[in-house]
This record gives C-alpha cells, structure tokens and sequence, in this order.
C-alpha cells in the first residue's frame, strides 16, 4: 500500500485554503495598474466571495466594488467624450454601477470590529467605499437611463431603487448621501413605475404611483399609468380609486376616469349616477371629441337600462360629433341589430319579417360596415357579425355573407 505523509497533505490543504486570497491579492494588483482591465478583475475576484476563506473578507468585497465602478467608468466617459454606446455596453454599464453599490454595501459591514468597551470600529476598506458611494450617488440616475434606454428595464428599475432608497439607508447612517430635490426624486419614482410596467411587474408598478406623487409629481401620466398597472392587476378597487383621483384632479382632460367611474357605477347597477357623471362631465368640457366620447358612454348606460329609443339618440349625438370615430357608429348598430333580433323573434309572417325585421337588419349592417371602415384595427368583431347577419337575411344575401365570412 502507498503511504501518504501526513505533512504533505496538510501543505496541500494549506495552499488550497490560500489560493482565493492569492485571488485577491493579484486583483487588487491590477486594479493598481495604469489600464485595469475591470471585467477581468471583476470576473477573477467573483469566485472569492463565495469561498470559504475570503467571504468574509472586505477586501475581496472591495475590490469586487472597485471593478464593477470602473466598468461603468469607462462607458461613462466614452458617453461624456460624444461616443455613442451600444445597448449592450449601456446595459453593461449600468449593471456595472449598481453591482458595485451591492459590492460595497456588502463589505461596510464585513469591515468593522468591536471592541471591548462595545465601540465599533471600521477598517481600512471603509472609507474609499463610503467616497465612491457619495461620489457616484447622482450617477445612478444617469445609470438606470443607460439601462432604459437599452431596454433593460428590470435593470433601470434597481439601479433607481438604489437611488430612492441610499440615502435613507440606515447602514450608511449620517455617511448616507443626502437625497436630491422632492421634484427630481418624483420624477425618477414616475421612471421606476414606467419601468416596472415595460417588465411586466405592475404590482411593482402600482406601488410608485403614489410614492411619485407624495413627492410632487403628480402629471396626468402618473395617473393614468398606475390605472393601466392596477387594470393589468385586475384591481377593480384601485382602478377605481385612482379613477376618482384622477377625475377630480384633471376632469375630462382624459376621458378614462369618467369612463372608470361610469364602469364602476354600471356594475353597481347606479344608473342615475351614471347619468349624473356623464352629464357633470358634458358641462365641463368643450372639447368636441370628449363630448363625442361622452355621448357614447351616455348611449351605453341607456342600452343597459333598457332604453333603446335613448340609447339611439345618444350614440347618433355621438356620430355627429364626430363622424369619424369608427365605434360611435359600432355601437349605433349595434342596439339596432338587438332591436331587429328581438322583432324577429315575436314575427312568423315572412311578409311581416321582410317589411319589418329586414330593413333593421340592413340598417344595422350599414352601420357597421362604415365603423369597421373608419376603425378596422379595434373593430375586429364586425366581419363575423356581418357574415351571421347577412346568413340571417337568407336569399339574395349569399354574396354579402360569403364575403364577409372570408374577411
């Protein structure tokens, strides 16, 4: 049997227990250099974080913080020099940014002792880490708009959540960076909502709305963004809420909070108070394309009451005033296709269905062939309509339905 001697063994376990800090010490030597190559240093020193020896290391977090600045440094000045960056450097250069504030918050932390007396007290790494978090502290901003810009938009929104939340952060303490003008905050809250609805998080979403507004920010965009997130949320009561914050603040300068409002009153079978906001809404605008608009919402509040003989007047007010709005004319038709559906179905005289259900039938489909012309994009439905409508007519019709069904 081959002997092992018991010395070589712990040498090996020795030099193994050393090499990550051999690691940090040739990263830390590069970084000295006159042109570091930062994502080389960065990738090298990533391997010490996570080994048993140099984890806990500040250093090792330091200098990981060091090479992830410098990467972002260097597109940094190739933007300032008038280069323009490609969306991969942008992206990279952001990710760059945010990753070192990781890497030094990490590292604050790891770099303190206590002593006897229970005075805490920080080590050599501290203070170059707490210089680069207040020097680069209004970077992050231009930082998350390199990250938006490539379409990063997860990233856009850390980078700006670093900095919203830096300078109250309680590891930083008093060396915390003082937080910039409500305005400006404001403005990067109502970026991080846009952000996080581009990625697809509208819980994430939502919740800036308000924090952008606390701070002052509080344009139609914000409003109307947070509704599209709470909507995509399927949150009926914030859709709501934020519908009647947005009316009472900007009245009909959007017709979807009125239009939210009327929703909200429909489902709660509030007819008169439908009626009360639409016509509250009528008296403060003047804007011809909201009354349009209006008419229409009017038109469907009487549909659903039952009122057809209103709902027809109201969508023929809507058509007049604006006669190139595609859905005025969808929904004209379509109380009086419901109308001609409902007839048909009390007649079973031919003669009588010729004289009366036909002539609906045709004025309806009138109708919704000039919406469709007018809006083919959102009324997408009207080409089967008019196909069973047409069917429905039976005899002489057959050309009108067969074109219709191949549309």
């Amino acid at each position: 049997m081959k002997k092992f001697s018991l010395l070589g063994v712990c040498l090996l376990g020795a030099f193994a227990l050393s090499a990550q800090k051999v690691v940090v010490d040739d990263v830390e030597h590069a970084l000295k250099g006159d042109k570091p190559d930062y994502a080389a240093a960065l990738k090298n020193i990533k391997p010490a974080l996570t080994d048993e020896t140099t984890k806990n290391d500040p250093k090792a977090w330091r200098l990981a913080g060091q090479a992830a600045e410098g990467i972002y440094d260097t597109y940094f000045i190739k933007q300032s020099l008038g280069q323009e960056l490609t969306p991969e450097e942008s992206k990279a250069a952001g990710e760059g940014l945010l990753s070192s504030y990781n890497y030094y918050l990490t590292a604050l932390p790891l770099d303190q002792t206590v002593d006897s007396k229970g005075k805490v007290k920080t080590g050599k790494n501290t203070k170059p880490m707490l210089n680069s978090i207040k020097k680069n502290y209004y970077q992050l901003r231009n930082a998350g708009v390199l990250c938006f810009q490539a379409q990063d938009y997860k990233g856009a929104y850390d980078v700006w959540e670093m900095y919203v939340t830096l300078p109250e952060n309680q590891l930083l303490g008093k060396e915390a960076p003082a937080a910039e003008a409500d305005t400006v905050v404001g403005e990067i809250l109502y970026y991080q909502l846009l952000s996080a609805q581009a990625a697809g998080d509208y819980a994430k979403s939502l919740a800036k709305m308000q924090p952008a507004i606390d701070k002052g920010y509080d344009k139609l965009d914000v409003y109307k963004y947070g509704y599209e997130a709470a909507r995509q949320l399927q949150d009926s009561t914030a859709m709501t809420d934020i519908a009647e914050k947005g009316y009472k603040k900007f009245g009909t300068e959007d017709i979807l909070f009125v239009g939210q409002l009327i929703n909200d009153r429909l489902f709660k079978n509030d007819i008169a108070g439908c009626r009360t906001l639409v016509n509250e809404a009528l008296a403060a605008t003047n804007d011809v394309a909201v009354q349009s608009q209006l008419y229409d919402i009017l038109g469907m509040v009487f549909e659903q009451d039952g009122d057809d003989a209103q709902a027809i007047e109201n969508f023929k007010k809507a058509i007049e005033l604006s006669p190139e709005t595609g859905k005025n004319y969808y929904d004209l038709g379509r109380v009086v296709y419901n109308q001609a559906v409902k007839l048909d179905e009390t007649i079973n005289d031919e003669a009588a269905r010729a004289s009366q259900v036909n002539p609906k039938l045709l004025e309806a489909a009138e109708l919704f062939e000039k919406g469709y012309n007018l809006d083919k994009e959102n009324l997408t439905q009207v080409p089967n309509i008019l196909y069973r409508l047409f069917y429905r007519l039976g005899e002489g019709y057959q050309d009108k339905a067969s074109y219709w069904e191949n549309k």
